[in-house]
């Protein structure tokens, strides 16, 4: 199964090389381009690592990341915020954002980070299966 990668931004120019560069790599890439699409995509496409940009008309991806850590859904999903402005950094961190990343990018070290990511969330996923496993485990023994 292909790592799943939604990208959110209203620069289609952004949206395309995102795509077309996430896609070389074997990424599947999801485009969305404003808040309130990326939200619903986000709980029917099940990605991995959401790209989200700051500035959009609309919802903002500020509070784009906010919605999507709030849903039990998504809470879990790694955001890394796309900005022009150097200055929302914290906020968007303060917001669940897991990195931020100013534009114009470096391809190369983006894919690095969803990369990184991607790891993390594989990680993430593993202990919650064994979790999982571990509380039905506790669920057979005897009650002291």
């Amino acid at each position: 199964m292909a790592n799943k990668v939604l990208v959110v931004d209203d620069e289609s120019e952004i949206r395309d090389l995102l795509r077309t560069s996430l896609s070389a790599e074997g990424y599947e890439v999801v485009v969305a381009s404003n808040g309130e699409e990326a939200i619903g995509l986000a709980k029917r496409e099940n990605p991995q690592v959401i790209l989200l940009g700051i500035e959009m008309p609309g919802i903002d991806g500020i509070e784009t990341c906010k919605r999507l850590k709030a849903e039990e859904k998504t809470r879990l999903i790694p955001i890394i915020m796309m900005t022009t402005l150097g200055d929302r950094d914290i906020e968007a961190y303060l917001e669940g954002a897991a990195d931020v990343v100013n534009k114009p990018f470096d391809i190369a070290e983006l894919t690095f980070r969803v990369k990184s990511l991607l790891r993390v969330q594989h990680l993430t996923n593993e202990m919650e299966k064994a979790l999982a496993y571990i509380e039905e485990l506790g669920k057979d023994l005897p009650k002291a």
